[in-house]
């Protein structure tokens, strides 16, 4: 049996990611039935503006802590074969990904320099996190995705007729709505962020309060826990991406899954991004991670 364990730091990705990715990839690998795990769910590391200048926050050290033991050390001692941390982009680093994943990769590296005074287990925990370890992330939240599908909009508490209006129509990655009967509070939210001085927060950039403004006609409203939850196991990701440029940051998610099964990637092929996939020419031995 192999076993996947997902580190992720949402209750809706808790709940339903394991399962959505479940459904796009076989049930063994190399003819060993594949487990996927509930998830970890740990604190995000990216709820604020990240600086490229800065050290990795204790929330990025604790990711990075936390994907070194479950790859190395495993709970009752037994490791996972592939552990991926993801994260959320969120608002303030919508833009500046490879800030994201510079400090991950710093805080892993960190991580697994405090294990220097064992060479030997230095060695085995770098040779892990290169072959069962991954970070990836959602931009600029796990809701976007659900706009790249009607139908889990639908199941999300969106009432049938009533359809999103963005901007970018097909990528949801790249997430803003210019729904008129939205925007007045979008202005409303951005100046009382801008009073608690945070500047960079566009409200009309954040998918999960505009699906709690399309489900308020709903007699129950939106609720992650119980409607994303149906709503991301049940997403059509083949129907998320319309062209090859779309969702390189979720794409690179699949494509890494894609080659540890040794399938093709089921969303398709297409654009990649370079802070979460290695390009053709990089050195797999000269990365920290199986992705980066």
């Amino acid at each position: 049996m192999a076993r996947i364990k997902l580190i992720v730091t949402g209750d809706m990705e808790k709940l339903a990611l394991h399962k959505s990715l479940q459904k796009c990839f076989p049930s063994r690998r190399d003819g060993v039935e594949v487990v996927w795990e509930v998830p970890h769910k740990m604190s995000g590391a990216t709820s604020h503006k990240l600086d490229a200048n800065e050290d990795p926050s204790k929330p990025m050290r604790a990711l990075a802590k936390a994907l070194i033991a479950e790859a190395c050390i495993g709970k009752y001692g037994s490791p996972s074969d592939l552990v991926i941390v993801v994260d959320d982009v969120e608002l303030g680093n919508i833009g500046q990904e490879h800030v994201i994943a510079s400090h991950f990769r710093e805080a892993v590296q960190k991580e697994l320099d405090s294990h220097k005074g064992n060479i030997t287990l230095y060695n085995e925990y770098k040779e892990q996190l290169q072959t069962r370890c991954s970070y990836h992330v959602l931009k600029p939240m796990v809701e976007s995705y659900l706009f790249g599908d009607p139908a889990a909009l639908t199941l999300a508490g969106v009432p049938d007729g009533k359809l999103p209006q963005l901007v970018h129509i097909s990528d949801v990655e790249e997430f803003e709505t210019n729904d008129v009967g939205w925007l007045p509070t979008c202005v409303i939210e951005n100046a009382k962020k801008v009073a608690l001085g945070i500047p960079w927060w566009r409200h009309e950039f954040h998918p999960k309060h505009y699906l709690e403004h399309l489900s308020a006609s709903d007699e129950f409203g939106y609720d992650e826990t119980e409607y994303g939850k149906r709503a991301l196991i049940a997403l059509d990701w083949t129907q998320v991406p319309e062209n090859v440029n779309d969702f390189p940051i979720i794409r690179s998610l699949f494509e890494d899954l894609s080659l540890w099964f040794g399938v093709a990637n089921p969303v398709g092929a297409g654009l990649l991004h370079p802070s979460f996939y290695p390009g053709a020419t990089v050195r797999r031995s000269s990365l920290l991670l199986r992705n980066m």
